[in-house]
């Protein structure tokens, strides 16, 4: 009877796993009758769609021991090109001064400063979330196998103190938050928290956790865990991340996305614009960033990834968001960066599977 009830016990849990992880997917139509989304003829050619004499492209950094590229960061005027596999230095020319190492990520390694740490494993269901110093040394990992990682950021709570790192978990995992050395330091309920995040309305007010969930929904907490508001946007909220927008530099609006829109969110959940995004085939993992191309006010650009098909398609927008430039690329893409150009401008960094792409407008 013991055993009975433990495999029994097995399958429910494994049913209610399958179940949160399947569900957005399932609401979003891209399993039908069990068989996998085919990729739609649109994306299955690379090209520039519209936009073909904006810009220049140029191959800025290749380095295919990192792997595909997911965060690329300022420091000490130089640049680091991080990717789920390792990470480069770069000096403020682009010349190459050292690489590090660290073990495989499947999801997107992001820069941080957690402790020692200075890389994050933002985590998946086999692999959960890492944390690697700055030479690549594993300091702690968290969840993984049934503890099912959905997504994980870190960001300061507190002032003067470490970041530390929030963890959304799928199910009913809930929302965790870790110390700097990984351990728990509390634990709030809540179903598939697709995405997390820490942000700040601006520099005088304190940074809380934002994360979506199984309704779609926009939450917000303390740093004790507390829900401050949950809003329910226009759009069914996943995956989405934090940008800057406009002139505000505070990287506190949500880019989203859904069928052929990008959507900006405001921290209220309220939509701040939509962007056409054609072409764009319902789920997406989206990133924008704005960029001055001009001496004018800041464009802005999107990249939306579907990693499935190993398909990126990247927009650009200008000051008052027309479409100006639209390239569905064949490969897998995942991070977005301005860098200082000629002329007090900046151009657009992009990195794919192994190399960054650099664009710059013709003038």
């Amino acid at each position: 009877m013991k055993r009975i009830l433990i495999a029994v016990g097995g399958v429910f849990l494994a049913l209610f796993l399958a179940g949160g992880f399947f569900a957005y997917y399932l609401r979003r139509d891209f399993l039908r009758m069990g068989k996998m989304p085919t990729m739609p003829s649109d994306l299955r050619v690379a090209r520039v769609v519209s936009g073909p004499n904006v810009f220049s492209k140029s191959r800025f950094y290749s380095e295919p021991d990192l792997g595909l590229i997911t965060d690329i960061q300022s420091q000490n005027r130089g640049l680091i090109i991080v990717g789920r596999l390792g990470a480069a230095f770069l000096a403020e020319d682009g010349s190459f001064i050292k690489n590090v190492h660290f073990d495989k990520c499947d999801s997107d390694v992001v820069g941080v400063e957690v402790g020692a740490g200075a890389f994050l494993c933002r985590g998946t269901w086999s692999k959960g979330t890492m944390l690697f110093d700055s030479e690549g040394k594993t300091l702690w990992s968290y969840g993984g196998g049934m503890t099912g990682v959905d997504d994980a950021a870190a960001g300061f709570l507190h002032a003067g103190g470490s970041q530390q790192v929030v963890i959304g978990l799928n199910g009913g995992g809930g929302v965790h938050l870790l110390s700097s050395d990984g351990k728990d330091i509390w634990k709030q309920d809540d179903g598939n928290v697709w995405r997390v995040g820490i942000a700040a309305a601006d520099e005088k007010s304190g940074s809380v956790i934002l994360h979506s969930n199984a309704r779609g929904q926009l939450t917000l907490r303390d740093a004790s865990g507390n829900i401050l508001a949950r809003y329910t946007p226009e759009i069914y909220l996943a995956h989405f991340s934090l940008s800057p927008w406009k002139n505000d530099p505070h990287p506190n609006k949500l880019v989203a996305a859904e069928e052929v829109s990008v959507y900006v969110l405001g921290m209220d959940g309220k939509t701040l614009a939509r962007l056409p995004a054609p072409g764009n085939a319902g789920i997406a993992e989206p990133k924008g960033t704005p960029v001055q191309f001009t001496q004018g006010g800041p464009d802005y650009a999107v990249l939306l990834r579907h990693s499935l098909w190993s398909r990126s398609l990247l927009y650009v927008y200008d000051a008052e968001d027309n479409l100006i430039y639209n390239e569905i690329l064949d490969r897998d893409c995942a991070a977005l960066r301005p860098v200082p150009a000629q002329g007090g401008a900046e151009d657009l960094l992009l990195g794919c599977d192994g190399f960054v792409e650099k664009y710059s407008l013709n003038r």
